[in-house]
């Protein structure tokens, strides 16, 4: 039997949950933060049906060499602004089994009267030898939608910029 590993990552911004189901879910402002360092997500590509049982599709390209990783999704569950959830197809890369599905369960829950919101993110299963990877690509991944909100996102919450 082969031992399969669930990642989870967790983030908490000031922003409500709105703005950060939006960041996840609009293709504009997704292909804007999406992508670990030296890739990105071409924009071109993504397609979504934001609903239970729509479709999902987006390519991350790889600056470098131009290598493509894509994905292709079924929402299993959709509620905004709490959470989806999609089974997922991923090709081309090679620490993940396009034949074996993911599930992506991302939830956003409002934290206190401060209007905050946790993000946080559910995904596998992953073999052991790339789940640390995956991980810590969410993690840079979740930095980077940090970044981009700060620069763009309207709707920030008032906490004297305490997080």
């Amino acid at each position: 039997m082969t031992e399969h590993q669930i990642l989870v990552v967790e983030r908490e911004f000031p922003y409500p949950r709105e703005v950060l189901f939006e960041a996840f879910t609009d293709p504009g402002k997704m292909s804007q933060w999406r992508g670990s360092p030296g890739w990105h997500v071409d924009q071109s590509t993504i397609t979504s049906d934001l609903r239970t049982g729509g479709r999902h599709h987006h390519d991350k390209v790889r600056e470098s060499d131009g290598h493509v990783v894509g994905t292709d999704a079924v929402f299993t569950e959709f509620f905004a602004p709490d959470v989806f959830v999609a089974r997922q197809r991923i090709t081309g890369d090679d620490g993940i089994n396009p034949d074996v599905p993911l599930e992506l369960r991302v939830e956003f829950t409002k934290l206190g009267r401060r209007g905050h919101t946790l993000v946080r993110i559910i995904q596998g299963p992953y073999d052991p030898s790339q789940s640390q990877l995956h991980t810590d690509g969410w993690a840079l991944e979740l930095e980077r939608l940090d970044a981009w909100l700060q620069a763009n996102a309207t709707g920030r919450a008032t906490d004297g910029g305490r997080r």
